[in-house]
C-alpha cells in the first residue's frame, strides 16, 4: 500500500493453513475504506507524532475466504500492520479463539520490529487490558492512536469510547443499522428491558425520544445516526458533516442497506482525510465497472 490510490486489500493470497474466517464480497467495501483511510493517516502524522497506536477491535483473523469467489484476502488488522509507514504500537482484541490466534501467527510471520498485544476477550470486558496496552509516552507530543471498531452486531457498549476516547484517538466506526436494528427494531422497543439500543447510542430515554419526535420506521436509520453522532459529540468529537456517514450495502439485492461507517475525530484534519478516502474508493470502484 505505498499509495493510497494502491489501497485495495491485498487478495489472490495462497492458503497459508491457519484458520480462515469467510466473508461476503461487499466486505471488500469495508476493508478498502478502513485501507485508504489508514495509508493517509498514517503518512500525514508519521513526522509530527512518532508515537502512534493501532487497536482493532473485533480484529478478526488478518486474512479471510471470500464466499462468492473464494479467493483468500488481508482484511484490516493485517492491513494495518503491512500498512507503508507503520504504528509503532498495535493493539488487537477478539474473543474468537481461532482468530486471534491466527491472527497472531500471520503478524509474527510477516516479520518486522512490532509492538504487539493480542487481547483474547470481549471488547467491552478488554477495557482495562486495552489501556493497560495502551504506551505512555513523556514526550510533548505524546500518543496519537487510531482505533477501528468493527462489529457483528449492534451490540456494543458505549462505554468503550467514552473511556478510549480520553486518549487522542481518532475512531472509524462500523454501526450495524441496517442488518441487525432495522431488522429487530420492533423487539428492542417492545421489550423494556433490551438495552441494547440504549447501550450502543449512550441513551436511555432513547424510546420517549422515539415517541415523543414523532419518529417512523422509515426514519430509523436517521434517528439512530443522529443519536450516535450526539453520544461522540459529548465526549469531545467533532459532529459528523452531512453525508460523513458511509453505507455499505447489497447492491445485487435492491439496494439493502447493511450497515454504516462513521470516521470520529477531533480534529478537522480527520474528518478531511474521511472525505478523500471515501472520495478515492468510490474512484476505484469506478475504475472496476
Amino acid at each position: 500500500m505505498s499509495e493510497a490510490g494502491d489501497a485495495f486489500p491485498v487478495r489472490g493470497l495462497e492458503d497459508d493453513g491457519l484458520y480462515l474466517p469467510t466473508v461476503k464480497e461487499h466486505s471488500l467495501r469495508k476493508i478498502r475504506l478502513h485501507d485508504y483511510y489508514l495509508t493517509l493517516f498514517c503518512r500525514a502524522m508519521k513526522n509530527s507524532w512518532p508515537q502512534r497506536a493501532y487497536l482493532g477491535l473485533y480484529s478478526g483473523a488478518g486474512r479471510a475466504r471470500v464466499a462468492e469467489t473464494g479467493e483468500i484476502v488481508d482484511t484490516t488488522a493485517l492491513s494495518a500492520v503491512k500498512v507503508t509507514d507503520p504504528f509503532t504500537k498495535y493493539i488487537f482484541v477478539d474473543n474468537d479463539h481461532d482468530c486471534i490466534n491466527a491472527l497472531e501467527a500471520r503478524v509474527h510471520a510477516f516479520g518486522g520490529d512490532y509492538d504487539v498485544s493480542f487481547i483474547e476477550k470481549d471488547v467491552s470486558d478488554a477495557v482495562p487490558e486495552i489501556i493497560k496496552a495502551m504506551p505512555t509516552y513523556s514526550s510533548r507530543r505524546g500518543l496519537l492512536s487510531f482505533c477501528f471498531v468493527d462489529p457483528f452486531s449492534a451490540d456494543l457498549d458505549f462505554e468503550v469510547f467514552r473511556t478510549l476516547g480520553k486518549f487522542k484517538m481518532d475512531f472509524l466506526v462500523l454501526l450495524m443499522l441496517g442488518r441487525d436494528v432495522r431488522t429487530n427494531f420492533r423487539r428492542y422497543f417492545e421489550n423494556e428491558n433490551d438495552t441494547r439500543i440504549a447501550r450502543l447510542i449512550d441513551d436511555d430515554n432513547w424510546r420517549t425520544d422515539w415517541i415523543v419526535g414523532g419518529y417512523r420506521r422509515g426514519q430509523l436509520v436517521r434517528f439512530m445516526l443522529e443519536k450516535f453522532d450526539q453520544a461522540m459529540t459529548n465526549i469531545g468529537y467533532r459532529r459528523a458533516r452531512p453525508g460523513d456517514a458511509h453505507p455499505i450495502r447489497l447492491l445485487e439485492k435492491k439496494n439493502v442497506l447493511l450497515y454504516y461507517l462513521v470516521l470520529y475525530s477531533k480534529h478537522a484534519l480527520g474528518q478531511e482525510f474521511w472525505k478523500e478516502a471515501r472520495s478515492g474508493v468510490n474512484d476505484q470502484l469506478d475504475l472496476l465497472k
